[in-house]
C-alpha cells in the first residue's frame, strides 16, 4: 500500500483491518463504491 511505502505503517495497518473487517462482515453484498468508501472510513476512524 502506498501508507506503507511512504513509512506511514500504523495508519497502513489501520487502513488494512478495516478493509478485511469490512469483507468479513458484509461478505459480498452489493455496494456503490461510494458505500464502500465510507463504511471502510468510519472503521478507520471509529
Amino acid at each position: 500500500m502506498m501508507l506503507d511505502h511512504l513509512g506511514l505503517r500504523e495508519e497502513a495497518a489501520k487502513v488494512e483491518a478495516a478493509v478485511a473487517a469490512d469483507l468479513a462482515e458484509r461478505g459480498s453484498r452489493v455496494r456503490s463504491t461510494a458505500e464502500v468508501g465510507k463504511d471502510i472510513a468510519a472503521r478507520v476512524t471509529g
